[in-house]
């Protein structure tokens, strides 16, 4: 029996185009979502990217903060400054680790946050804040950036205990740092103004007591 040109019957034209047709979808929602993930992706690696990097890197270095003869903890409305451990390269290229002063600030000439850092030596001979071999970074572009410094004492008056707490806009205790640190910030995103507010609690600050009334409030909006 001689074999005639191949040729398909209706039904296996209508599967394979329903065959065709389903991969043809999933192939356009694929696509459609890989747009979407990098549409969200490219946004975030705007302001928002580095406001977050800042941060979670801020929020690192309080956590880690201690006391240290020499450094002392200071903060003001705009710039905090506290012992923390930082890193440089030696000749060799090789990572050292040292103990150190961090400084977070607001320069508001430029909009920008800048971390400054100088090593244990640099910061204890230094005659005046800021003076010495600084590493400075500017970290993330936001216009408004405020701190605040919880505070917590017990005391005992007549056999009853009395609590003080609540947020400082300064910090210049000489023996203990703050129990926690709030940071507030604005920035732009394209047209939108977005604030962000974050609460850093600190181990070498001390526990913070669990009786409710004793606790700080988070404040502003969109914390992070």
């Amino acid at each position: 029996m001689a074999s005639g040109p191949c040729s398909f019957t209706i039904i296996e034209l209508l599967i394979a185009a329903s065959i065709m047709g389903v991969v043809g979808l999933a192939v356009l929602s694929t696509f459609g979502a890989g747009l979407r993930t990098f549409d969200r992706v490219q946004a975030f690696g705007g302001p928002q990217a580095d406001v977050l990097l800042f941060l979670d890197q801020i929020e690192h270095d309080l956590r880690n903060t201690l006391k240290t003869a020499g450094i002392k903890f200071t903060g003001t409305a705009q710039k905090v400054s506290f012992a923390a451990l930082g890193s440089k390269l030696d000749e060799d290229d090789n990572e050292l680790i040292y103990l150190g002063e961090k400084s977070y600030y607001f320069d508001s000439s430029q909009s920008e946050v800048v971390s400054e850092q100088r090593d244990y030596a640099q910061a204890v001979s230094a005659t005046e804040p800021g003076a010495g071999d600084v590493t400075t970074e500017r970290v993330a572009q936001v216009t408004d950036l405020k701190f605040k410094y919880y505070f917590y004492k017990e005391t005992i008056e007549n056999e009853q205990k009395k609590y003080e707490y609540g947020w400082k806009d300064t910090w210049y205790d000489e023996d203990n740092p703050p129990k926690g640190v709030s940071v507030e910030l604005t920035f732009k995103n394209g047209e939108q103004e977005i604030s962000w507010q974050r609460t850093v609690f600190i181990p070498a600050g001390g526990d913070i007591p669990s009786d409710d009334e004793a606790q700080p409030e988070n404040q502003g909006e969109g914390e992070v």
